[in-house]
């Protein structure tokens, strides 16, 4: 069974793990039995960049990431292409994976790209 996180508590925490640098980063995932390492967090980030810098994946298109040295593994849908405000923006769902956890993650955000051509968290 999954465990649901709402959109807003899951875009304040991908916000806040991937708008910092890697080595300032603190691990925003960090609670009770939910721990990523920056490396975990790099291959995530890379999965989801794979979604929406290209610009050319479909709706349903999945990325996957696995980490040997923590064990913990993910996925990344595109779920949804749509536009706010003007502006190209992606739906990306996360299922999570810890080793230790039983339970899978799943974080739901959005990223839109700006007039600048940066792809931020909406």
């Amino acid at each position: 069974m999954f465990k649901t996180i709402a959109r807003a508590l899951a875009a304040s925490v991908i916000l806040t793990s991937l708008a910092l640098p890697a080595q300032a980063q603190l691990n925003p995932f960090k609670r009770s039995g939910f721990e990523l390492s920056s490396e975990d967090i790099a291959l995530l980030r890379a999965a989801g960049a794979r979604l929406y810098e290209g610009e050319t994946a479909e709706v349903g298109t999945v990325e996957t990431w696995s980490n040997e040295a923590s064990g913990n593994t993910g996925a990344v849908q595109l779920i949804n292409i749509f536009e706010h405000k003007g502006l190209t923006c992606r739906r990306l769902q996360h299922d999570i994976r810890v080793e230790k956890v039983a339970d899978t993650f799943r974080y739901i955000f959005d990223r839109c790209k700006t007039a600048s051509g940066e792809w931020k968290l909406l």
